[in-house]
């Protein structure tokens, strides 16, 4: 376990180091401004981070959430949580190559990627990125992995899926989808009601014995306009009387809903059983969204390819941008009281002190101290990172493939 050091502990420190006195107040935000520029000039040692990837690792499925305290794009690993292997690396790249270059494919019985690029090249690469959009930040992993994997419909055909809520106009379309060769499509009619989907009361039997724990049902949402959508609900069970249902309000990675393909995840642990389900032999389904009443009369609406999917376990590795934490133990990114303890060891300490004691002399107005104390966390700094380089991974192109 290494020091802790508080709030009230740093500011003590600082106080014996300045030309002049500081007010509480300043001294507050003087501290939180030094902890924010360090850990974002710095990668930290003592601010390495582990967090379950959720909902695991899955064959085919690139988009994850990235932890909300993830420092840019300062990813070290992604790990599996037993029985690493050989093809267990990364290689770190942009948003722009990674969707270019993403697998899909499987492995063989001794766990090798068989995946092909194209038709020529052959690669055993499992590609990393970090993607900000939106004020919202995903992290994209490309790995073939065996995950466990159960098809409810493919939404290729018509069949027997028929119109739900304020739904209307139901029909394959086979020039807008995402796997397959075609997706549902439906209008919104005029009606006003407050939900709109599709449902089928008698698919191919299905088993969800095996993903009621851990599982997790993913759907393709097409929205021509995702304004006044609250929320996407899935059914799954036996009929109308007996099914588990599950209710999201983001896309699979977090990030709200937005016009043109949606990818959504329903984790069955956040699941909640109306009547009681048999659960290896269920033959019912409904997707749908709920809306404002107001959104009526609008076309061209689409769900694609029904799967449920077990993950493999594995943590993801990064620098954190919080630098303090509470005593309750929440890392936060602003202390807010004397008894929040900055995430930092001995020798990083005096990082934080030094560009505190520059920071509060510019407040004091002496140039002269400021300088003295910059110079002494530049030469502090060298000295660290010499010491302690940084283990994120850099981000590599193009390559040459002999």
């Amino acid at each position: 376990m290494t020091r802790q050091y508080t709030h009230t502990e740093l500011l003590a420190e600082i106080a014996t180091m300045l030309s002049g006195k500081i007010t509480d107040a300043n001294g507050l935000l003087l501290a939180n401004r030094a902890v924010r520029y360090v850990v974002g000039d710095i990668d930290l040692r003592s601010c390495k981070r582990s967090a379950a990837l959720s909902p695991g690792l899955l064959n085919e499925i690139y988009e994850y959430s990235a932890a909300s305290d993830m420092k840019g794009t300062q990813v070290i690993d992604v790990r599996p949580q037993i029985k690493r292997g050989r093809f267990d690396y990364w290689r770190k790249t942009s948003p722009q190559y990674f969707d270019q270059r993403k697998n899909s494919g499987s492995v063989d019985e001794a766990g090798d990627p068989i995946t092909l690029n194209n038709d020529e090249d052959y690669t055993g690469d499992n590609l990393l990125a970090v993607r900000d959009e939106n004020f919202a930040r995903v992290l994209l992993l490309s790995r073939p992995v065996s995950d466990s994997e159960i098809t409810v419909s493919n939404l290729d055909s018509l069949g027997d899926w028929e119109a739900f809520g304020d739904a209307t106009n139901v029909t394959k379309d086979a020039d807008n989808y995402v796997k397959g060769s075609a997706s549902l499509n439906f209008d919104i009619n005029a009606d006003g009601g407050a939900t709109a989907g599709l449902q089928n009361t008698a698919l191919d039997t299905y088993d969800l014995s095996d993903y009621l724990t851990e599982g997790s049902f993913f759907v393709w949402a097409y929205l021509s306009d995702a304004t006044d959508v609250t929320n996407f609900i899935i059914r799954l069970g036996n009929d109308s009387s007996n099914y588990y249902y599950m209710t999201v309000t983001t896309d699979s990675a977090g990030n709200a809903f937005a016009a043109g393909w949606n990818l959504l995840r329903f984790a069955m642990s956040g699941k909640t059983e109306t009547g009681t389900v048999d659960d290896d032999a269920c033959d019912y389904a409904v997707i749908y969204m709920t809306k404002d009443t107001g959104k009526i009369s609008e076309t061209d609406y689409r769900f694609d390819h029904i799967i449920g999917k077990v993950g493999n376990h594995y943590n993801v590795i990064f620098y954190s941008r919080y630098g303090w934490y509470t005593n309750a133990g929440a890392r936060i990114e602003n202390s807010t009281t004397g008894t929040d303890l900055l995430t930092v060891d001995t020798d990083e300490v005096a990082l934080i002190e030094y560009k505190m004691a520059e920071l509060a002399e510019q407040h004091l107005r002496n140039k002269t101290g400021a300088d003295v104390f910059k110079k002494e966390y530049e030469l502090m700094r060298a000295r660290y990172t010499q010491v302690n380089p940084s283990e994120a991974l850099l981000e590599i192109e193009d390559y040459y493939n002999l």
